[in-house]
């Protein structure tokens, strides 16, 4: 019986979630982050277990561990003492890009993600636009700017006479 209200409420959510809001997607990217951080640190306590605890490990990791070379080729022996924590800490490295990804994009996600928007539209932030038609690219102006910046900040460099003598 709560398994129909269950599968609605999961349509429900996930339809929700789906929705092109700024909040929405701040929200998947917080909780997505903090799954994945916390996957990390399980998957590394288990292969602290494993290291006191080999005859813990599941036969199934053994067998496909014996069915791929490469992987064989990197790891120990399954069933000894450092099996389980190399094999954790090469699962959990091979992860960390996803994570610094989802850190980088959670963050820019939100306030800063309308005021980068803003920043695009000329200043206007009363004027976003939720998606852009197609790429701008302003090569020209953008070089002439950085010059002129660059420019301004070689000249507010205080002089200094030690700098010039020699």
């Amino acid at each position: 019986m709560y398994e129909q209200y269950l599968i609605w409420a999961g349509f429900v959510a996930v339809l929700f979630f789906s929705l092109p809001f700024s909040s929405t997607r701040k929200l998947i990217l917080e909780l997505s982050t903090w799954a994945l951080r916390l996957a990390l640190f399980a998957l590394l306590a288990c292969g602290a277990v494993l290291w006191f605890r080999p005859e813990l490990l599941p036969a199934e990791v053994v067998d496909v561990v014996h069915t791929s070379p490469p992987l064989s080729d990197i790891l120990p022996e399954p069933g000894s003492q450092p099996f389980g924590l190399a094999a954790a800490t090469l699962l959990a490295a091979l992860l960390l890009p996803l994570l610094a990804m989802l850190d980088v994009t959670r963050k820019l996600a939100g306030w800063r993600l309308r005021r980068l928007a803003a920043e695009a539209n000329g200043g206007h932030p009363s004027v976003v636009p939720a998606e852009p038609a197609a790429p701008v690219y302003r090569l020209h102006s953008d070089r002439r700017g950085a010059a002129e910046t660059m420019s301004q900040v070689g000249s507010r460099k205080p002089f200094r006479v030690a700098d010039h003598l020699s």
